[in-house]
Formats: structure tokens, C-alpha cells, sequence
């Protein structure tokens, strides 16, 4: 029978799914939000589950500045309503979020956030744009940077630029009061001053776009980096999981072959007896077929050929058990520097040097029992 070289594989392979630290998750976001309740286990799918956090928390902001706000509803029917009706759609992507539709979500959040800011200078009380209504225009950056929060990076520009479209529409075709068109003919002319009062808000929604996916793509390669140290760490775990369970299995084989060795130098049958799961066991069965052998045939011996089998038995358990306790090592156990007279010691001790090792031992024809008698009569 040949012996077999370890069922194991010594490359450590993780595993492709790693398990990192999750956030805490609060009661409400186990309301508003995704991803907590399903596994993370790519960057993807974390950054899915951060944004849908981010949106639930900026979600419950406004529900509470919409509650601050009833007050001020009670005597303007107006004001009730759009009350009620930003509410309404504040539950509808709450119900969006928490179905894992973030990106959805996430663009509601934004054109809601887009028609708030533009609808105060739209819907003013005569219907025309006064001079003191354009520093809402450059209030549309909030949805710019919202978006930056709260929806993939590659939308950001796509946000800027609606609003300027937003913000050039509205200034070029809604009505303008007498002292809005005073401050734009002071330029020169009409042209000219339309042209100088859209640029700054024009500037700081382009420049607050660069700032805004500059600050979301380091934003990602900071988590990604996070996530890969996270990573590591889970691989190492795993990787001193398996040394230290390849370590064990390695340990108790020595000892179960140190234990039948001494068995069968004090005149017992040894026998290994490692545990079910052990990726050994066809090299213990093997090994045991031979102890089994030897101690047949040393219970039939006589003469001084019992004490050379003592003798050699207990060089070997004498060298493993050095091995064992690290005072030597597996290459004590080489053909070429261990020999007995007993050569059924010989190819125990020549299959652990090359079991311990890792390795397949050369198949040899088995001495048969005729050659080991006479051996040990020649002895």
C-alpha cells in the first residue's frame, strides 16, 4: 500500500467573501434605511448601505423641520399644504430608501431639494423676481452638495448642471421687478447685466460641483482603502485560524505516533488514533497496517533479535519525541542519517520524514515478511 501525501493544501486560499465590521444600527435605521439586514461583503454593496444611511438620517432632519414648521401653518392655508405635501413625498422616499432603492431615493431627495430652493423665488407673492430673491440662486448648491452625500459620484455633474439650467431659465424667462431691471441696466445694458448677475450663481454651482466630486472621490478611495485594511485583517484571522488548526492536527499526530511507539517498545500493539476530521487518517491506517505487521512479527521473533527491535524502537521514539519538542529536526528522520538494524523501523521512520513534510514518499516494494526474519536471525 503507498502512502499518500496530506489531504490538505498548504497555499492558503481565503475565502472570497470577507466578513468587516458593520456600523451600529439604530432604530431608525432599521426603519428608514437599506443594506443593514443583508450581508456587505463587497465595497459596493457597503457604499450602497452608507448612502441609504446618509439619506435617512437627512430625511429625518427635515420630517423634524417640517414639525417645527406646523406652527407657522395654522392661519396660511398655503403654508398647510405645502407642509402636507412635503411630507407626503418625504414618506414616499423614506418608503424608496428602505426598499434599497438609494440611488432612486437619492435623486427624489435632490429634485425635491432643487424645487424647495427655486420655488421661493417662482412662486413669490406678485410672480415677479425681486433684487433681494437672487441670493436664493445661490442657494442651489444644496442640492449640488446633497447629491455629492448622497448619490453616486458620476451624478454630481448632472445635478449641477440642471440647476444652472434651472437658474438661466428662471432668470430669462420669469417677469422681473422695476428694481431688479434697474440693477441690470446700471451694467450698460440688458444683456450685459443679465449676463453678470447669473454668472456668480453660475460660478459657485461649477465650482462647488469640482470641490464636490474631488471631496466624493477621495471620499471613496478613503473607504476603500478602510475597507481593504478591514479585509486584511479578516484574511490574517483566517489565516491564524488555519495555521493553528493545521499546527493542532500536525501535533497530534506526533504524539499519537510518540504513543504507539512507546506501546510497541514496552511489547503492546501501537495504534494511531487520530480524531475523524484529521486530513491524516489514510497515512495513520497505513501506518497502523505496519505497526500491526512489526508487532506480529516481534511477537514471533527470538533470540537477540527482540532486544534489536527494542533498541531501535526506541531510537525512534526517543527522535521524535526531540522532534516533537523542537530539539531537532524532521531531517534526523532522513533515510540517509537514520538507520537500525530493524528495517521495518527504518521504513516507519523514512515515511514520517517524508509525511511531516509534506511529501509523497517513494513507492518501494514492501519487505516482505521471509526478508525481515531473516534479518533479524542475521542480527
Amino acid at each position: 500500500m503507498a502512502m499518500q501525501a496530506p489531504n490538505y493544501n498548504s497555499n492558503f486560499q481565503p475565502d472570497e467573501k470577507i466578513a468587516v465590521d458593520q456600523p451600529k444600527v439604530t432604530w431608525w435605521l432599521r426603519v428608514a434605511s437599506s443594506g443593514w439586514d443583508s450581508p456587505q461583503e463587497t465595497v459596493e454593496q457597503r457604499e450602497s448601505a452608507r448612502r441609504s444611511r446618509m439619506t435617512a438620517w437627512i430625511l429625518l432632519g427635515i420630517l423634524v423641520a417640517l414639525v417645527l414648521f406646523i406652527p407657522a401653518t395654522l392661519k396660511d392655508t398655503a403654508s398647510l399644504f405645502s407642509v402636507l405635501g412635503a411630507a407626503v413625498g418625504v414618506v414616499f422616499i423614506l418608503w424608496l430608501n428602505r426598499r434599497g432603492r438609494t440611488t432612486i431615493a437619492g435623486t427624489a431627495l435632490t429634485l425635491v431639494a432643487t424645487a424647495a430652493t427655486i420655488s421661493v423665488v417662482i412662486f413669490s407673492k406678485d410672480g415677479l423676481i425681486h433684487l433681494i430673491y437672487l441670493p436664493a440662486f445661490d442657494f442651489m448648491v444644496i442640492p449640488v452638495i446633497l447629491g455629492a452625500s448622497i448619490l453616486p459620484r458620476n451624478l454630481i455633474f448632472p445635478v449641477a448642471i440642471l440647476n444652472i439650467a434651472i437658474v438661466y431659465a428662471d432668470l430669462f424667462m420669469q417677469a422681473k421687478s422695476q428694481d431688479l431691471l434697474d440693477a441690470v441696466n446700471s451694467y450698460g445694458s440688458y444683456t450685459t447685466g443679465m449676463l453678470i448677475i447669473t454668472g456668480r450663481p453660475i460660478a459657485i454651482l461649477v465650482i462647488t460641483a469640482v470641490i464636490a466630486y474631488l471631496w466624493a472621490m477621495g471620499m471613496e478611495q478613503a473607504v476603500r482603502r478602510a475597507d481593504r485594511e478591514q479585509e486584511l485583517r479578516a484574511v490574517e484571522q483566517q489565516f491564524a485560524e488555519v495555521e493553528g488548526r493545521r499546527t493542532e492536527q500536525v501535533e497530534e499526530f506526533v504524539q499519537e505516533t510518540i504513543n504507539a511507539i512507546n506501546a510497541l517498545a514496552n511489547g503492546q500493539e501501537g495504534m494511531l488514533l487520530l480524531s475523524s476530521n484529521h486530513p491524516w487518517q489514510g497515512q495513520a491506517n497505513f501506518i497502523n497496517q505496519q505497526l500491526k505487521h512489526f508487532f506480529r512479527l516481534k511477537q514471533s521473533s527470538r533470540g537477540p533479535s527482540a532486544e534489536q527491535v527494542s533498541l531501535a524502537t526506541e531510537m525512534l521514539l526517543r527522535l521524535l519525541q526531540r522532534i516533537n519538542a523542537d530539539q531537532a529536526s524532521v531531517t534526523a528522520l532522513d533515510p540517509r542519517q537514520f538507520n537500525t538494524p530493524v528495517p521495518m523501523i527504518n521504513e516507519i521512520a523514512k515515511y514520517l520524514y517524508f509525511m511531516l513534510q509534506g511529501k509523497r514518499a517513494p513507492v518501494m516494494q514492501r519487505p516482505s515478511p521471509g526478508s525481515i526474519s531473516s534479518g533479524l536471525e542475521r542480527g
